[in-house]
């Protein structure tokens, strides 16, 4: 009887040291996937850049790098920023779910306030807007992030109001982010092909509605020197009537002195109906207005000309004026930067 319970004894015993070791192995080989899992994109890149320190894989001047599978290139990477959301997107094609577990991405976590990697992706959500600059060297993908203010001469922000599921007025069928999005694509044209270094961002460029508070933000986040923001006017009742003009929003709550608000909005006002023959309606208190009051750099909201207005809205939904209105608009943009904006 003792000699069973003690061959019964040893027999468990060893089965306890062969499943330790299993234990023991899987936790060596494993660790990483099982620390991934309970940590933040941050705190994995911390985690594996500290592994790494002692390794030629740490030692790069950029701030962040990870292994390309062998023979990829620069051209086979997708690199997408979405200045709005100041997110940036580096998609690596073509490889498994838990590529970065055995190709761990390394660097530093300056400026960037979350990280998530997944299925050959990595976003990288900054705390400001920046340029991506990803190189390819020895199989390896190197990213930098530069601010504008390096990179350009001058910074601007445009805005074209409305968008998606906020259309703006209405008036015969014409929805007024419209108009606003079609002037902006006019001025855009305007701006890419100016010769100056001027950085130029834009809350959209298609039919999509960011939060006012993405739009208000971009300015400060891109460290811009001016703020433009177009739309299409209306009456309060929304009624067609014989009132119509030009008229351009600033923020009256903040100083009128030096290169101020009001002084951005008399600028594009004088440019704007110079170059479109639209009546001068004047500058106008814009403080109630969430994009302006939040503004961290001079800001002017221009209402281009009246939707309730007949020969106004014809004019509003012709290509002709439309490129009337952002050469307006470019004029003004241009003079208030060569007057130190």
């Amino acid at each position: 009887m003792e000699s069973r319970i003690l061959k019964n004894a040893s027999l468990f015993l060893a089965m306890v040291i062969v499943s330790g070791i299993a234990l023991c192995f899987y936790a060596a080989t494993h660790g990483q996937r099982v620390q991934q899992g309970q940590m933040s994109g941050l705190q994995i890149l911390a985690y594996n850049t500290e592994q790494a320190q002692d390794s030629e894989e740490a030692e790069f001047e950029q701030q962040l790098c990870v292994e390309l599978p062998e023979g990829m290139s620069m051209d086979e990477v997708v690199v997408e920023n979405n200045y709005v959301k100041q997110l940036i997107t580096i998609r690596i094609p073509d490889v498994e779910s838990d590529y970065f577990v055995d190709h761990p991405l390394l660097g530093r976590s300056n400026n960037i306030n979350d990280l998530y990697m997944a299925n050959g992706i990595i976003e990288i959500t900054m705390d400001a807007v920046y340029e991506p600059e990803c190189t390819v060297e020895d199989g390896r993908l190197y990213m930098d992030f530069v601010r504008p203010q390096d990179i350009y001469d001058k910074v601007v922000v445009i805005d074209a109001g409305h968008g998606g599921g906020a259309p703006g007025a209405i008036k015969q069928g014409v929805m007024e982010k419209d108009i606003n999005l079609a002037i902006v694509k006019e001025l855009k044209e305007l701006l890419d092909n100016n010769g100056r270094n001027i950085g130029v961002y834009y809350t959209r460029t298609e039919d999509v509605n960011p939060t006012f508070e993405q739009r208000a933000q971009l300015g400060g986040k891109a460290g811009a020197n001016l703020f433009i923001s177009v739309h299409s006017n209306s009456t309060v009742d929304g009624l067609m009537s014989g009132y119509n003009g030009t008229e351009v929003m600033y923020d009256e709550q903040k100083s009128e002195e030096g290169f101020s608000s009001k002084h951005l909005a008399q600028i594009c006002l004088e440019e704007a109906t110079a170059a479109m023959g639209s009546k001068n309606n004047g500058v106008t208190y814009g403080n109630s207005i969430y994009i302006i009051r939040n503004s961290e750099v001079p800001v002017a909201l221009i209402e281009v000309g009246f939707m309730t207005n007949q020969e106004e809205l014809n004019k509003l939904t012709s290509s002709e004026y439309q490129k009337k209105a952002a050469q307006g608009i470019y004029n003004g943009i241009l003079r208030a930067l060569d007057e130190g904006y």
